[in-house]
């Protein structure tokens, strides 16, 4: 240790005392150490191939100690894999079934009319009840007037007008016939189209919830690749290389075991001498009578 004394000397005659001097001091200075200094860092290591140093090399500030590298690469290609699914998975559009074309209606039957098949019997029956009354006449006349011919002619023209109203309500059967198939034919259609409305609102309502069972897949999808990926990225967090804080040399490398996949090592590291912290300036008491 240095010891420096400061004095202070009278002043001389003639020179004016200067007031207020202040006492004298004790200055110290650190004393040098010239030993190491010893750090230990205790690191896990995935394969011994990650530790960077071997014992007795030397280091300097920020040189990598140890780095887990090969790890490192394997995660980060499993991150760009996974962020690649999930843009993909992100990209997916899920649309809506479009609403489907309404069934066009079946036409309408036309109004029932017979009136053609009724106004050709009511005809017929006119001419027969014609035909009658002239037959009637006919017998009310003496026979000697009506000739045998003239009343067979007459009674031939009575059976051609039954045979011919038989035809017309023969036709107006027909025409009853008809409609009613008419009728039947067009329920069945109506049917048809009411079953084609309902299967179209069925298959669009199964294509909607397809299209919300997708949606749904959708997001599962997306929040377990998102946990994978904060996942990959914790464990990346924790791939830290690690650099050393000091210039030294690595005094010793001691593993210290395994733990499943993890290795354990012990890295001493020996740093330079440096000067111990300050002793401060004390001040001294004013020297007595006789210093």
């Amino acid at each position: 240790m240095i010891i420096l004394w400061l004095t202070r000397t009278e002043p001389s005659q003639g020179q004016a005392s200067t007031p207020n001097l202040e006492p004298p001091q004790l200055v110290t200075t650190p004393p040098v150490s010239t030993q190491p200094r010893v750090l230990t860092f205790t690191l896990t290591l995935s394969e011994p191939d990650d530790l960077k140093v071997r014992q007795g090399d030397t280091v300097a500030v920020g040189d990598v100690l140890a780095d887990r590298t090969r790890e490192r690469t394997a995660l980060q290609t499993q991150l760009a894999q996974t962020t690649l699914s999930l843009q993909r998975i992100q990209a997916q559009q899920v649309l809506d079934p479009p609403e489907p074309l309404p069934v066009p209606p079946v036409s309408g039957l036309p109004p029932v009319f017979y009136g053609t098949q009724e106004a050709t019997i009511a005809a017929v029956e006119d001419s027969i009840d014609l035909q009658k009354r002239k037959i009637d006449l006919l017998s009310t006349m003496p026979p000697a007037d009506v000739p045998p011919a003239m009343r067979e002619h007459e009674d031939r023209i009575l059976e051609g007008l039954y045979r011919d109203l038989e035809r017309a309500k023969a036709e107006l059967k027909q025409a009853q016939e008809r409609r009613a198939h008419q009728e039947y034919e067009h329920s069945l259609a109506m049917a048809r189209r009411a079953e084609e409305a309902n299967q179209q609102r069925l298959a669009h309502n199964q294509q909607r919830q397809q299209a919300e069972a997708q949606r749904r897949e959708k997001t599962f999808q997306e929040a377990q690749l998102q946990a994978q990926i904060e996942t990959i990225n914790a464990k990346l967090s924790d791939l830290s290389t690690v650099r050393s804080p000091y210039a030294g040399t690595i005094r010793r490398v001691k593993w210290l075991g395994q733990s499943d996949t993890r290795l354990t090592v012990e890295i001493t590291l020996a740093i330079g001498g440096s000067p111990s912290p300050a002793a401060g300036i004390q001040p001294l008491p004013s020297p007595g009578p006789g210093d």
